[in-house]
């Protein structure tokens, strides 16, 4: 019998007893080992900033608050499978692409977004962060040259 992962999305609210926002099944973990180390997740519009991590029981866990100063990207492309885009993190504008990644799986997702640098194109970027956006089908890093 194949082993399912569970993740749930949870807002940070102890007021109103953390409420779940999302739950997924898994067939394979790397996808939620991803998600856990994005700083970000975007669905239905709305962006969410994670504010923690936990294992209970069956369930991995993201807590997440809703983000007021973070927009989404209304003219970018959307993806049918498993991708990152590296983007010029640029304060209060647009962050420019600078490279996609047309990947096979999300164990190698891991093996970028897990890293505060990155060679790209003969240039060295560091992390600034990282978001899962659910509406594009995409993971996002966001990095500054060095």
């Amino acid at each position: 019998m194949k082993k399912s992962y569970k993740l749930e999305y949870r807002m940070n609210d102890e007021r109103n007893n953390y409420p779940a926002l999302y739950h997924y099944d898994f067939a394979d973990p790397f996808e939620i080992y991803c998600r856990r180390y994005c700083d970000f997740f975007i669905k239905e519009k709305q962006v969410y900033k994670q504010t923690s991590t936990s294992l209970e029981e069956e369930y991995y866990v993201i807590y997440v608050e809703k983000e007021t100063e973070e927009y989404i990207f209304e003219d970018a492309e959307n993806y049918s499978h498993v991708t990152l885009e590296v983007r010029d993190y640029k304060e209060y504008n647009v962050s420019p692409l600078i490279f996609t990644y047309d990947l096979y799986s999300h164990e190698e997702v891991l093996s970028l977004i897990g890293n505060d640098y990155l060679w790209i194109e003969n240039e060295e970027y560091e992390k600034i962060s990282a978001e899962i956006d659910e509406d594009r089908s995409t993971y996002v890093l966001y990095m500054t040259k060095t």
